[in-house]
Formats: C-alpha cells, sequence, structure tokens
C-alpha cells in the first residue's frame, strides 16, 4: 500500500513526506506516537523502523484517529496546501518531544566538556 493507494495526489504525498522529515530508523516522536507505531507495525507485519511502514502507519492515521486533517488533505491543490493540511498532525507526532531533545542536546554538551 503506498500514499497513492489512498487516492491522493503527488502533491499531497509530497506535502506529508515533506513535513514528516522521515529518514529511515526510529522517527524523532514522543514516546506514545512511537508505541502506536511499533504496535500498529506489528500488528500489520511491517517494521516501524522503514519509512514504508511509517508512511502506511501515518495513512492509517490519516483515515482514522485524524480523519479530518486527512480529508483536509484530500481538499488540498498544491503541496504548501498539503503541507498545511498536515501540520496539526506532524505537530502531535512531535510535541513534547523537543523539550526532551534539547536536554539530551546539553547533556551530550556536558559531557563532552
Amino acid at each position: 500500500m503506498t500514499l497513492f493507494d489512498q487516492g491522493w495526489t503527488e502533491e499531497h504525498a509530497k506535502g506529508l513526506l515533506d513535513s514528516l522529515r522521515l529518514t529511515g530508523g526510529v522517527p524523532h516522536w514522543k514516546p506514545e506516537q512511537l508505541q502506536k507505531l511499533q504496535d500498529w507495525c506489528l500488528d500489520h507485519g511491517k517494521d516501524h523502523k522503514s519509512i514504508e511502514g511509517q508512511l502506511e502507519f501515518v495513512a492509517y492515521e490519516l483515515r482514522n484517529a485524524y480523519q479530518d486533517i486527512g480529508m483536509i488533505l484530500r481538499r488540498a491543490k498544491t503541496v504548501e496546501e498539503a503541507r498545511t493540511a498536515v501540520e496539526p498532525y506532524v505537530k502531535s507526532l512531535l510535541e513534547d518531544r523537543e523539550w526532551f531533545l534539547a536536554l539530551q542536546r546539553r547533556f551530550d554538551n556536558g559531557r563532552q566538556q
């Protein structure tokens, strides 16, 4: 299953991919979202560290728990509109994670001195 199987256009997919910034491996999401990703991938025989597994999870979420955002995404005509449409979803993935990353950087910097 790909994003296009969900009825999304190339603009929708590009806007979503640009916003998610997935690079493979474990995404930098808040712990609750990572657990949901891992659980969903385990239930569906997908690798939670693969971009494909992560995108399929996101597609599932945008069809179900975040279907309002998914519907707004479907109405987007441009990549920029698609990015704007998924912004609340992306924030929900990252929220609360920024403080942890800042703390981790500070800890790592202190250890290097």
